[in-house]
């Protein structure tokens, strides 16, 4: 059995100007700000490849010290823990976010669905079979990672399967912002649940990266947003929020499934 719902989630988004391909570095630069920032029970997001950015160099961004670094950190602050890391698997590599509980252990392995033909990552890396919903503190939870918020019916698929929060891992460019804000507000409003999303800020050898890490709820109201600086961004998912809002204004028992083809979301 699951745990019993809790009143709110408090989310640490963890926006950060990642050192391009050394791990080293980002894994420290992380583990100081989870320190600073996250207390027991909170649920940490950090970005899309988050010690390595958003390299194509997928046999290097997998070598396997990042995944136990990762458990290491979730477990020392008995926090839960969105990373974004990449994932060897046999002869393939694919760009992944794992959900780790509060004791380190490994709750979920999302794989990204759809990959960036634009930024050749088709190329390098091997697409996911579709969403996931896992619990999280008595959330549902549904992971995707960038280039995922483009295709919104994954997420309606993932609401279907009772998505109450959907976070969402990103090395998303300054150049597309607008596109980020009003992508991550309508995922948001038409599935109504709350969105945690975590951008990088800084560049990389090609982009340059703004931010707008935020937690936006199942209105449309935007709890908390990062500006273009790295930081820790704080804010709370109300359980309240969602439960009302959908029993008030229930737009999701009006759907026709029939319209999103077979496939749903894994529990």
């Amino acid at each position: 059995m699951g745990q019993a719902p809790t009143n709110d989630l408090r989310i640490v988004l963890l926006q950060h100007d990642l050192a391009w391909e050394d791990k080293p570095s980002n894994q420290r630069a992380f583990a100081s700000l989870v320190a600073d920032s996250a207390e027991p029970g909170s649920f940490v997001i950090l970005p899309e490849l988050c010690d390595v950015g958003f390299t194509m160099q997928a046999a290097r961004a997998a070598e396997p010290s990042s995944l136990p670094w990762a458990q290491e950190l979730a477990e020392r602050h008995q926090v839960w823990l969105q990373a974004g890391l990449a994932l060897r698997e046999g002869d393939r590599v694919f760009n992944a976010v794992f959900v780790l509980g509060p004791d380190g252990s490994v709750r979920a392995t999302y794989r990204k669905t759809f990959l960036f033909s634009y930024g050749t990552e088709t190329a390098h890396y091997a697409a996911g079979p579709g969403p996931l919903v896992v619990e999280v503190a008595g959330w549902k939870v549904a992971p995707f990672i960038c280039y995922d918020l483009r295709f919104p019916e994954v997420w309606r698929h993932a609401a279907l399967a009772g998505a109450e929060l959907f976070t969402l891992s990103a090395n998303w460019p300054a150049r597309r912002h607008a596109h980020w804000v009003a992508l991550t507000r309508a995922r948001a409003i038409e599935n109504q649940a709350f969105v945690a999303c975590c951008n990088r800020v800084g560049r990389d050898p090609t982009l340059t990266y703004d931010g707008g890490s935020s937690l936006i709820d199942p209105l449309g109201e935007v709890l908390v947003l990062g500006d273009d600086q790295a930081r820790a961004l704080i804010a709370t998912a109300r359980r309240d929020t969602i439960d009302s809002w959908r029993r008030d204004f229930g737009a999701l028992g009006d759907l026709q499934p029939r319209w999103l083809g077979r496939e749903h979301a894994r529990p």
